[in-house]
């Protein structure tokens, strides 16, 4: 009996790891923010010679190989450098060598077979990714030059080109798991089943998690402000049209989108990559070889010159500017939030009214402010599972409390404003089906897919060659990946 308790509690860990392991996979690549797959294997550069290019002799002897998985090739470096970001993301969360490096094998083996399954990503979805992880390191680290030294590179654009590679491969291996699992649906009876096999006393417990809504205003730049900005791309364009300017030079100089300036701009996309509706429409609009007017999206004010239309693929420039925002501008975002809070403390307006009519956040202010929890779908949030910072600001507000005015900034350091309101608060609990029913849905599926991508790695591994280093030969994978 008790072997089969400590079975089945280490098959829902083994779910919960490969729940975070996807939730996580599309932000993380092999040396990236959010480590997701990574591995090891240590072997000597002479008994993997066959294995690796002539070109890379000189790393792996300095460095160390630490596994093979098909044409992959797993450095130590590799394994310390995800653990010091996984340390740089998470704070003080601390993985063994051999979680490390299981990790990296099943990312390895996902985007050796999303290669063989002829699986692409586009250069736009690699520059994107890359762009996000770049916008953090900044914010972490401070500068282009602590993030060189960070990756002990020569450069930023070294920094960059191994970003590059290291996300593609990350996101080759989400597109092979999205292929095996997306297929996979569970029924209520699936469900109810799963919950009532776990006996009552190994049943999850769950955190406190609150309902809230929230009221977000953006400090908006002067008119004069938006003006001048508007000028200047006109004059960028007017002198590229005219007088043969170089775009991609003048992107280099002027441009505000830092993960694109160093390139002049350069993105390549398709309708189906994840940029702002607004860039789409005008850079697939815009004819080749032709500059477009100055346009407006979430991040500024851009123009856009169309380089080369190679099928389904936009290869464009762009420069995007950011108007100035004044310490003036601030206050009166400020006020503002600030006279509406008055007006809800003595119930002049509802929370519900006031989100419709001063929100700045599109996605929650046509819906009153309130949260919808991406990762359940429901909106409960448990309080140990979102930001440190927004947690501490939920911690202690009871159901039906609004909070003080909350200073933030966002991705691109812009300060705004908000205001938060608990409309339902429920305590910690041991899982009840009728109240936790979708965690529970979500943990049945979770189990489903986890079946799926075994019975694939169980067929997989029969042609698949990987080789772990034998300081790992003690570890208690959760896969058998030399058998």
């Amino acid at each position: 009996m008790m072997q089969n308790k400590a079975m089945k509690l280490k098959f829902i860990s083994s779910v919960l790891a490969s729940l975070c392991f996807w939730l996580n996979a599309t932000a993380q690549t092999q040396t990236d923010v959010a480590a997701t797959d990574r591995e090891n294997v240590q072997e000597t550069y002479l008994q993997l010679q066959d294995s690796v290019k002539p070109s890379n002799t000189n790393r792996f002897l300095i460095d160390g190989v630490a596994g093979v998985i098909g044409d992959y090739v797993i450095l130590d470096s590799d394994i310390k450098k995800q653990q010091s970001q996984v340390e740089l993301q998470q704070g003080n969360l601390k993985l063994s060598k051999c979680e490390l490096i299981e990790s990296l094998i099943r990312e390895k083996m996902y985007a050796h077979h999303a290669i063989q399954d002829s699986i692409n990503v586009s250069d736009a979805e690699v520059r994107s990714r890359t762009n996000d992880m770049l916008r953090f390191f900044r914010q972490r680290l401070g500068s282009d030059e602590e993030i060189v030294k960070y990756y002990n590179r020569e450069s930023m654009d070294a920094v960059i080109a191994e970003l590059n590679k290291l996300n593609r491969d990350g996101l080759l291996a989400n597109r092979m798991q999205q292929r095996l699992t997306e297929q996979v649906e569970i029924t209520p009876e699936e469900v109810r089943q799963f919950f009532y096999n776990i006996p009552e006393d190994e049943r999850p417990l769950f955190n406190t998690e609150v309902e809230f809504s929230q009221i977000i205003v953006k400090p908006q730049p002067a008119e004069e402000d938006v003006k001048d900005v508007i000028s200047k791309l006109n004059r960028y364009r007017d002198d590229v049209i005219n007088n043969g300017g170089n775009f991609a030079a003048k992107a280099a100089l002027y441009s505000d989108d830092t993960g694109t300036e160093r390139q002049g701009g350069i993105l390549s996309l398709t309708r189906k990559d994840p940029f702002v509706a607004e860039f789409k429409e005008v850079a697939f609009s815009t004819p080749e070889g032709e500059v477009s007017e100055p346009f407006e999206t979430q991040f500024g004010w851009h123009i856009v010159y169309v380089e080369k239309i190679r099928g389904d693929y936009r290869d464009v420039r762009h420069i995007l500017l950011r108007p100035f925002i004044s310490t003036t501008q601030v206050n009166k975002a400020r006020e503002e939030l600030d006279k509406m809070r008055d007006k809800l403390i003595i119930g002049d307006i509802t929370f519900e009214d006031a989100a419709k009519e001063i929100s700045d956040e599109e996605e929650t202010s046509k819906n009153g402010g309130i949260l919808t929890n991406p990762s359940t779908g429901d909106k409960r949030f448990d309080l140990t599972k979102i930001d440190p910072s927004l947690s501490a600001q939920l911690q202690f507000l009871e159901e039906g409390d609004v909070s003080g005015i909350i200073d933030e900034k966002d991705d691109l350091g812009r300060v705004y404003f908000k205001i938060l309101k608990v409309n339902k608060r429920i305590e910690d609990h041991k899982a009840n089906y009728t109240l936790d029913f979708l965690k529970i849905k979500d943990l049945a599926l979770q189990k489903k897919r986890v079946d799926k991508i075994r019975e694939w790695q169980e067929e997989k591994l029969q042609d698949t060659y990987i080789k772990i280093g034998d300081q790992f030969k003690e570890c208690d994978f959760v896969v058998d990946w030399t058998k």
